[in-house]
């Protein structure tokens, strides 16, 4: 297994962030958020700076981060918004996403990266879930299938990410994607912690069953990328999950860390912690030291 970071989650900086990442001993970086948009909309100009600053602080790209399919409705009608304004994503419809799609699998090419982050869409303002329905798969899997056309002329993986603010916020859910259209450009990107802080009222009863271990077994052969974060549970609060740094949550990453060892994981293992910069720094001193 391999060490990333989101380099926002450091700081909104490219070259403050790199030089972070590279005093703290890792090679890889995940991008997101550059130069104040997401990465999908970077110019040529944009993308041969992060180049220049990618090799000088000898940084390597584990996964572009994009907001592909995010903000995107999944039926006409929907009204779909962001969760924070501070993530920035892009907007509009299939063809836009499609569009952006295209730039992101060339920037991907310029950066040496091999993994595009897409999402399986925003879960609507006007509309009460539960979602994630065979009719929401059925159309999840239809737009996926345009975005594989181009992942396969462009020789990149889409890597499909449970979002709690999408319509398959669970990795079992995402699995079903993958499962169904059966192709090696598309795979998962799994975030436990994500699957743990779904609100069940927007969760079908049929993927409300799965521990964070079983999750692991059954979505392990499909894994092509992971975040980490970690919640702890807060009944009190009218928002029950809380950020915490890496280990001082209710996810048990012990075991699940140690079970992706014992399979021999190869691929990035990437903080996505959504924290405080100190607590940032201190979820990446302590995955430095389970790697070790």
């Amino acid at each position: 297994m391999r060490l990333s970071v989101i380099s926002d989650q450091i700081s909104l900086h490219e070259e403050e962030a790199f030089r972070a990442i590279q005093k703290e001993g890792y090679k890889e970086v995940e991008l997101h958020d550059v130069f104040g948009h997401s990465i999908e909309e970077c110019t040529p100009d944009e993308v041969k700076r992060l180049k220049t600053l990618l090799d000088q602080y000898g940084l390597r790209v584990s996964n572009l981060a994009s907001t592909i399919f995010f903000l995107c409705p999944l039926y006409p009608g929907d009204q779909v918004s962001l969760f924070d304004p501070t993530f920035y994503s892009i907007e509009g419809d299939i063809k836009r996403h499609l569009q952006y799609l295209k730039n992101a699998c060339q920037i991907a090419k310029e950066l040496d990266c091999p993994t595009i982050r897409i999402f399986p869409f925003r879960w609507p303002d006007n509309r009460k879930g539960p979602f994630g329905t065979k009719k929401d798969l059925d159309q999840i899997c239809q737009n996926i299938s345009k975005a594989l056309e181009i992942a396969k002329q462009e020789d990149r993986i889409l890597v499909l990410e449970n979002c709690p603010y999408s319509h398959l916020p669970k990795g079992q859910m995402t699995l079903e994607v993958v499962r169904r259209l059966k192709d090696p450009h598309l795979q998962l990107l799994w975030d436990p912690a994500n699957s743990y802080r779904a609100i069940r009222e927007n969760v079908p009863q049929i993927y409300q069953g799965w521990s964070l271990e079983q999750e692991l077994e059954a979505l392990y052969p499909y894994i092509g990328h992971i975040h980490l974060k970690d919640y702890h549970y807060d009944v009190g609060f009218p928002k029950p999950f809380h950020h915490k740094a890496l280990g001082d949550g209710d996810i048990q990453y012990d075991a699940l860390l140690s079970k992706l060892r014992e399979k021999g994981y190869a691929q990035s293992l990437s903080l996505e912690p959504e924290v405080e910069l100190d607590l940032t720094l201190l979820s990446m001193r302590r995955l430095k030291e389970f790697y070790r």
